[in-house]
């Protein structure tokens, strides 16, 4: 989860000295414009007359720019200075803990994070609006990337009572209760996750596989739901993205499972032409379709299609 650059504005709309940081320095500063920002937030850096409060919040709106073109390095020390310059900021601490995560320093982005909620576990965003920064949910994915699972699911169990309405909260705990095994729990984690943000692909890749699942170990009677379910749930995702192979993929095991031949080979057909270079698609296909082969196999002379595609 990269950070995005955010307008700060907020507090730095008092009139600049003369010889300082300009009016438009500080446009520059909340624009979405990554290098105006780290230009304009530079010059307010520079401007020793600017407050401590608005120099720390300019060393956010740097820190998110570097962040944003990929200078995890700097945006760390932009993070650590604005922290120095306003110790009671939990969102600083909150972004620098995702920027720890981004370089798999867990502990240190776990130490962040719980600072942060000490300070304000549900701080008002840096975007413009009434929306929050869940840190029980940025903590839960650190706990989730060092693999104590135990800790994620607290985390994410809290970051849900306190808001009801965080989406990546549902999200990600519903790919904890499908490693404990609980389909159910993480299936109706998904629904909220989808009714919340209906544009969140992930969340109705990850569903539709739960529901293949779910069908694949019950018995087709109880379950057919389920199995219509997640042929629905691929084609969404199909929808979001219709260049996604792996989507084809599955969906053509789902239908294939289902019984319907025609539909399973037509999508192992698209998602071979998305990505000839899969042997697991092509197999697939070839299952389906014995006299399928692929015409640059044939010219090359190549007959052993995993060792060829293994070697690229």
């Amino acid at each position: 989860m990269r950070i995005p650059v955010m307008a700060i504005c907020a507090v730095m709309l008092a009139a600049a000295p003369a010889f300082g940081a300009s009016r438009k320095d500080h446009d520059n500063c909340n624009a979405r414009d990554v290098d105006r920002n780290i230009a304009g937030c530079t010059r307010v850096l520079e401007d020793f007359s600017e407050s401590a409060r608005t120099r720390g919040i300019a060393y956010v709106g740097r820190g998110l720019a570097w962040s944003e073109k990929g200078d995890v390095d700097r945006a760390i020390a932009d993070m650590t200075d604005a922290i120095r310059l306003n110790p009671n900021d939990s969102l600083a601490y909150s972004n620098r803990g995702i920027l720890w995560r981004e370089k798999k320093n867990v502990e240190r982005a776990i130490a962040d994070f719980t600072w942060a909620i000490r300070i304000d576990a549900l701080p008002r965003s840096d975007i413009g609006g009434d929306g929050h920064v869940n840190i029980y949910t940025n903590r839960g994915l650190a706990y989730q990337a060092k693999g104590d699972l135990v800790l994620a699911l607290s985390d994410f169990d809290e970051a849900i009572r306190r808001d009801r309405n965080d989406a990546d909260a549902y999200f990600n705990r519903s790919k904890i209760h499908q490693v404990n095994r609980q389909i159910d729990r993480a299936i109706a984690d998904l629904d909220q996750a989808i009714r919340l943000r209906p544009e969140l692909m992930q969340a109705y890749y990850t569903r539709a596989n739960a529901r293949y699942e779910r069908y694949a170990a019950s018995s087709t009677i109880s379950r057919k739901d389920d199995i219509d379910g997640a042929i629905s749930d691929y084609s969404e995702v199909i929808r979001l993205d219709p260049t996604l192979e792996t989507a084809y993929h599955a969906r053509g095991m789902a239908w294939k499972l289902r019984g319907d031949i025609e539909h399973a080979v037509a999508d192992f057909t698209e998602a071979v032409r998305l990505n000839p270079m899969n042997p697991d698609v092509v197999a697939a296909l070839q299952e389906l379709k014995p006299d399928f082969r692929l015409p640059s196999i044939a010219e090359k002379g190549i007959l052993n299609w995993p060792e060829f595609a293994a070697q690229k």
